[in-house]
């Protein structure tokens, strides 16, 4: 996966157009002019792996490497306004034939910042609590991010639990360090409870058994499939349990 800006093919565009109107005493070099209109199409065509167009601008790219030899304040003579749009007109059918097979995806945006979601999860939370989650649990959580931003729901639920269910070892670890770490999500927040001794908030622990019986797990079984609406809405839950328990680890 990768981002493109949308102006980066709007730009391209722009480029075809000035290179086939390209004329005798044209720049060469300098913003905007021949050879960065030239250079653009080409990284894009690499770029968008496009590689029959690849090879049908193979002249195309020689030409980009004479003129690139031309003195700064150089200018297009007549020959090579005219080799340029040659060049541009052979090279365009080609190009229009490739792209019709390239498809992009518009991420809509969701409750949750897409920009968040796919770039900077850890704004979502409390500061500096996502970094002071263990590896595993954040990597499940950026994962759920990205599904919820492509619209992946019932995987970015597992994610969101795997997540979920990471914090809590780290949690009842921190407060019942002597317990097995293999113990099941009911096991501690049922050990958790009963312990009245701990300094755990019971608030806390009513919330973590409502993700398990209300999330988890249904999870665990195959009927259960999720709508984009209620991947959120466990998002958001588990932002609030996070940013909870970090809390009591920190106090």
């Amino acid at each position: 996966m990768k981002a493109i800006n949308v102006w980066s093919y709007i730009k391209i565009g722009t480029g075809f157009r000035y290179l086939q109107e390209a004329t005798k005493g044209r720049p060469i070099h300098g913003e905007s002019f021949v050879l960065e209109n030239i250079k653009r199409f080409l990284d894009a065509v690499d770029n968008l792996e496009m590689h029959v167009t690849g090879r049908a601008a193979k002249k195309l790219r020689g030409l980009y490497e004479r003129l690139s030899k031309k003195s700064e304040n150089a200018v297009l003579t007549s020959s090579e306004a005219e080799e340029v749009r040659g060049l541009i007109k052979e090279v365009r059918g080609t190009f229009s034939a490739e792209a019709q097979g390239i498809y992009t995806y518009i991420v809509t945006e969701k409750r949750l910042s897409t920009e968040k979601l796919i770039n900077n999860l850890k704004e979502l939370f409390a500061p500096d609590t996502f970094d002071q989650l263990s590896d595993v649990a954040q990597y499940d959580l950026k994962e759920a991010g990205r599904c919820i931003a492509f619209e992946r729901a019932t995987a970015a639920s597992f994610h969101l639990l795997r997540g979920i269910e990471a914090i809590l070892r780290q949690y009842f670890r921190h407060f019942i360090p002597e317990e097995k770490e293999e113990a099941s999500w009911g096991h501690m927040v049922y050990t958790l409870k009963k312990n009245r001794t701990l300094k755990t908030d019971f608030d806390t622990l009513k919330h973590l058994d409502h993700i398990r019986s209300a999330f988890r797990n249904p999870t665990q079984h195959p009927d259960k499939i999720y709508d984009i609406q209620e991947a959120q809405d466990l998002f958001f839950l588990a932002i609030d349990v996070t940013n909870r328990m970090i809390t009591e680890i920190n106090r």
